[in-house]
Order: structure tokens, then sequence, then C-alpha cells
């Protein structure tokens, strides 16, 4: 209904397509039925459009949809249980499309929107009013412009406040530092969103970040024990006891075992 109203423009088309399977995969649960649908749509849609292929419009909306299908989900199940599924959602949604939109971003415009996912968060709330009440209106102003008019006004309050944000976020100091051009400024954002994403799974898994550090550093102290027992094979000097390197490297990996241990429990 929006967009017969709208108007089925290529941009708004789009827009819905990619909007409309977005909330289908998060609803259904079922991230690779969304991924099947996405690809149908990149498919009908160049089919029909050939030009989309060099739009980037398209091809933010593509990467948004498909970092909402592959991440979304995945970033809320990160976010501790206390915090409420919705305001899970609130920041998982804007996150996981922002890290896969990023690099593209950067080759439009080289800088850092340091407060685009805050910015985000705090409009997505009046986002859905704006178009809810909106369309709700149309059909009712030849019936009941009173109520069209007060549904406008109300759609219209919801908007000053989207803008009002905007304004606000874009004004704050540091809010678009500039960032490389070119293919380096791709690839390291690329690598930014990367490291990001692992922040937020440090950051959600605690007890499993110090599991993964506690085995790699056993694993590393297992391979450099392996080492000297095979430099001590041969022949040179008499290995040193006491206090050379062997011995406190066994002890070493003992006390790595023990905390090792005390941190499954824990977790457990």
């Amino acid at each position: 209904m929006f967009v017969l109203m709208v108007g089925p423009d290529a941009s708004v088309l789009r827009a819905s397509l990619m909007g409309a399977i977005a909330l289908a995969s998060l609803a259904g649960g079922r991230a690779g039925r969304g991924l099947s649908f996405l690809c149908l749509a990149v498919i009908a849609l160049l089919l029909i459009d050939p030009a989309l292929g060099t739009s980037f419009g398209f091809l933010l909306s593509v990467l948004a949809t498909l970092g909402i299908i592959v991440l979304g989900r995945r970033i809320t199940e990160w976010v501790p249980h206390p915090v409420p599924r919705w305001a899970a959602a609130g920041i998982a949604v804007p996150l996981s499309a922002q890290l896969l939109c990023g690099p593209v971003i950067v080759v439009l415009q080289p800088q850092f929107a340091t407060y685009s996912l805050l910015a985000n968060m705090l409009v997505a709330p009046l986002v859905a009013p704006v178009t809810i009440l909106g369309t709700a209106a149309v059909p009712l102003v030849p019936l009941l412009p009173w109520l069209a008019t007060a549904l406008i006004g109300m759609a219209g309050l919801f908007a000053t406040g989207v803008a009002c944000i905007a304004r606000f976020m874009a004004g704050l100091p540091g809010a678009a530092p500039p960032w490389p051009e070119g293919p380096f400024g791709l690839l390291t954002m690329v690598l930014f969103s990367v490291l990001t994403a692992l922040a937020v799974w440090v950051a959600a898994h605690p007890a499993g970040t110090i599991r993964l550090v506690l085995a790699a550093h056993h694993r590393t102290a297992c391979v450099l024990d392996r080492i000297l027992e095979g430099k001590s094979t041969q022949p040179g000097p008499p290995r040193r006891n006491g206090r050379g390197l062997v011995q406190p490297l066994r002890r070493g990996r003992l006390t790595l075992d023990r905390h090792l241990d005390a941190v499954v429990r824990i977790d457990e």
C-alpha cells in the first residue's frame, strides 16, 4: 500500500522489497531462507533493470539487507539475556547493516560517521510512526479531513524528532573525521568492521574469551615444551634442571590447567 501511494519508483521498490525480505528473515528466524529470497530479489531486479548493477544505492540496499539477514539475529543472540530482546534487536539491526555498508560508504564519502550507530538507535522508535501515521492519513483525507490532519500532524512531529536527532549528532565534535580514500580506505574499513564484530563478540562472551585466551596460551606452552624436549635429545651440553627452562614451563602448564578447570567450572 505504501508503494502504491508513494509511487513505484526504483528506489521505493528496492527499499520496500529489501525491507520486506529483512523483516521476513528476522521474523522467521531462518537466515538461509531470507538469504535465498534476497538472491532471488537481486536477480529479478537486475533482469528488470540492468542499470541497477552500477547503482551505489542498490548496492547499499543489498548489503544492508544481507547484513541484517546474516548478522542481525546472531548479534541479537550475543546480547546478554537480561537485556530485553527489543533493545537487543535495536542494537543488532543497525550495527549489522552498518558493518557491511561501511566500506561502500567510505568509497562514496571518505569520512567516518562516529555517531551513526547511536543516531540510528535513537531514531528507530520514531521512524515507524512516521510511516504508519502518514500512510493511514492518506485514505482519510477525502473522508475525514480533520482526522487525517491530526494524523499528519503527529507524523510530522515524529519526523521533526528524526531531523533534530540527525542535526544534533552531526553537530557533535568529531562527528565526521576524515578517512583514507580509494581502495586503501575500503580495505581499512573492512578490517575495522571485522574488528568491531569481534569486539562485540568479546564483550558479550567474557568467559568464552578467557577460555580461548587460556587455551591459546596452553597450546603455546605445549609447543614450546615440545621444542625444548626435542632440543634436549640432540647431542650437546646437558640440559639444566631446577632453574632451567623446562621445569618452569611444566610448572606453568600445570598451573594453567588448574586455571582452565576453574574457568570451566565458573562458566558452568
